[in-house]
């Protein structure tokens, strides 16, 4: 695993991918706070700002998607089984490196959205969140990257195309989820982004406690990577 994370950090894309989740993170904590009147801020609100760094839950699954994707699209994997014939294990690797990749992204928004929010309410004077509630924030932020990171590999793998894999993560977030969301309630609790609500603080507050969510997405995040695996196992890699 730390080989291929290695690897993954040498690339060109994991460093876009990084700077994408600071920007990303900056700008919606930016925009959510403003930097007029910060006096009169909510201190539920000086609270939610902290989970700005949440967005980079998306940049991890993209990320994780494409590269994953396209190692296989270019016979990087089947190269490396040349070398280590065991493919469960190849995967395994994968996924663990990936969720690396994406707690790194997850730990860069989860600073980036602490060092605006403290910074901005310190200076306009307005409420400082708690300790205990950016521990929880950065904690929920981090692990919301890496569990998106080892879906987006999954996806990657089992795709075996990058622009498949992309298009079916974006699909499934921001259509797919919202519109199920809106149909059921239990989906809207339960779906991919009511556990992401819940585990990184960025939701309503009606939905279920944080570790509810972590351990909701570890689940789609087992079944993914499992059903990559088997058919990894199964089909030819090109």
């Amino acid at each position: 695993m730390k080989t291929e994370f290695w690897a993954l950090r040498t690339v060109a894309a994991y460093r876009r991918a990084l700077a994408l989740a600071i920007a990303f993170s900056g700008f919606l904590a930016i925009s959510f706070l403003g930097v007029r009147d910060l006096a009169t801020t909510a201190p539920v609100d000086a609270e939610s700002a902290l989970s700005s760094g949440a967005v980079t839950g998306f940049v991890a699954v993209v990320y994780a998607a494409a590269t994953a994707g396209g190692e296989i699209a270019r016979g990087g994997l089947a190269l490396a089984l040349l070398g280590s014939p065991d493919r469960r294990r190849a995967i395994a690797d994968r996924l663990s490196a990936h969720a690396v990749a994406g707690a790194s992204f997850g730990a860069a928004g989860a600073i980036t959205a602490a060092v605006l929010t403290f910074g901005l309410l310190s200076a306009g004077a307005g409420p400082i969140p708690g300790v205990d509630v950016l521990a929880a924030r950065a904690a929920g932020t981090i692990a919301y990257g890496a569990l998106m990171g080892v879906i987006g590999a999954a996806l990657g793998l089992a795709f075996r195309s990058p622009a498949a894999a992309v298009i079916t993560a974006l699909v499934v977030m921001l259509a797919l989820d919202p519109l199920l969301a809106g149909l059921l309630d239990v989906f809207a609790q339960w779906g991919p982004g009511g556990a992401a609500g819940s585990l990184t603080g960025s939701g309503a507050s009606d939905l279920p406690p944080p570790w509810a969510g972590g351990l909701t997405l570890c689940i789609y995040a087992a079944l993914l990577g499992g059903a990559a695996a088997a058919l990894t196992a199964r089909r030819d890699v090109p």
